[in-house]
């Protein structure tokens, strides 16, 4: 690894071996050091954007490798002062990734550059950014034909060893070759040069797809090179259509990208519970300052109910911050019973679970019903509200109110926002599992007090 002139970068590793936390975001280094004639590197910026100096750490972990065991592996801490941007130069044929950990200030973008040339960005894995285990990829504009080709690469964000099918299709949706099974070691990167090579014939072919799933959290990219050219282009997966930008009604919206508010995602599937994994969670850092409003929405698709208790307490949501001490919201789904069904709801910032305040109403979701569950925390418009609406027919299943404790929050240096999902068998009564319901599309909206 070189260092720039901007400053003697190295950044590393995760606390703990293979665990990931807030304030880790790892960049896909495709080792194309050369291509045709073309040189290229690769430059990595990090930008503090706090007032004071802090530490980042890097990690290189190589490709087809298991980057849960750290052995032989350097970790090199840097200081970066407060306001200043420094760049590290991996060495450019490295294939792996590079693991950067530090503080949630920390702002981080990646290059492959030529002499003298603009670039490509990397892409740039995080916590919004991963699919989820189980969810899918498509990755769409792959070529081969001639001097050019597409390469592809697999990351398995997971802890233990990760099972991924690969499927490619022409543009008309024809079938490149039989399905792949992929095995990935736990926190690895594994590198598949000109995957479409023997898959067709001398005319080549363009817009090909490569559709990815993995069982455990993961990421996929594609490289596409021209040899006669030297060009190199990165191919980052495809925007989801599931998008709830331009609804509402016309005019000035709140929420995401006006000032003072911060917004949240994790996409996809981000958990499907099983008897080996019946709990997932979600996190995310929250910048420091003074909050009168907390919304959450995600989409829950109910699958069958515990036969030993349809009556007990599937949990769609558990929403904290750091514990359950303070709580914007926690959701229950109760099944099939002599009353029907209901929908429960506690909530309560700086109070103990017993404390916590208690909303129900009757409510019984349908197996193979997909909801859009959206809890508001309105604490300066005094205004608590959990909305469960049917997404396919769009119409209102359940509307939960009641008034927040506290008219603002103010958060913590090192705070995050939790989400869980499911509960354990057996673990405490009246709370059941919920196998093989799915829980997807994670939003917040942070507003900081005006």
């Amino acid at each position: 690894m070189t260092r720039s002139i901007v400053s003697s970068l190295l950044l590393a590793m995760l606390g703990a071996a293979g665990a990931a936390h807030a304030g880790t975001v790892y960049v896909p280094l495709p080792g194309k050091a050369v291509v045709g004639t073309s040189a290229y590197e690769v430059q990595v910026s990090i930008a503090n954007t706090a007032g004071q100096g802090a530490t980042v750490n890097q990690t290189l972990l190589a490709s087809d490798t298991d980057g849960t065991q750290r052995t032989g592996v350097t970790a090199t801490p840097l200081a970066v002062n407060g306001g200043q941007t420094s760049v590290v130069k991996p060495g450019a044929a490295f294939n792996g990734l590079l693991e950067l950990s530090g503080a949630a200030d920390f702002r981080y973008s990646a290059r492959v550059v030529t002499a003298g040339g603009l670039g490509i960005d990397l892409p740039l894995i995080s916590s919004s950014t991963v699919t989820k285990a189980n969810g899918k990829l498509s990755l769409q504009g792959l070529v081969s034909a001639g001097s050019r080709t597409a390469d592809l690469a697999l990351v398995n964000l997971g802890k233990t060893a990760a099972q991924c099918t690969v499927s490619l299709a022409r543009a008309d949706g024809s079938a490149l070759g039989a399905n792949a099974a992929v095995s990935l070691s736990p926190l690895s990167h594994r590198y598949f040069a000109n995957v479409l090579a023997g898959l067709v014939d001398a005319s080549g072919v363009a817009d090909a797809r490569a559709l990815v799933s993995c069982n455990q959290d993961f990421y996929a990219y594609g490289v596409l090179a021209n040899s006669a050219t030297g060009e190199i282009a990165l191919v980052q997966p495809a925007a989801s259509g599931d998008s709830t930008l331009g609804t509402g009604s016309p005019g000035p919206q709140s929420g995401c990208g006006s000032p003072g508010v911060t917004c949240f995602d994790a996409q996809g599937i981000v958990h499907q519970p099983s008897p080996a994994n019946p709990v997932g969670r979600v996190t995310f850092a929250i910048p420091q300052g003074t909050y009168s409003r907390f919304k959450m929405s995600m989409d829950i698709t109910v699958g069958p109910w515990y036969s030993l208790d349809p009556q007990g307490k599937a949990l769609i949501y558990w929403f904290v911050i750091d514990k359950n001490f303070d709580m914007p919201g926690m959701l229950y789904f109760r099944g099939p019973g002599d009353g029907g069904g209901t929908a429960l709801v506690r909530h309560g910032i700086g109070l103990t679970h017993p404390q916590k305040l208690k909303i129900v109403t009757p409510f019984l979701a349908t197996i193979g019903h997909t909801y859009h569950c959206e809890n508001d925390y309105d604490m300066g418009g005094r205004v608590f509200s959990v909305t469960i609406t049917d997404k396919a027919s769009g119409q209102v299943a359940a509307v939960l109110t009641d008034t927040p404790n506290v008219q603002a929050y103010t958060s913590k240096a090192g705070q995050r926002f939790i989400i869980d999902m499911g509960f354990k068998e057996n673990n405490v009564p009246d709370e059941v599992p919920s196998y093989n319901w799915l829980y997807q599309n994670i939003h917040i909206e942070a507003y900081k007090s005006q």
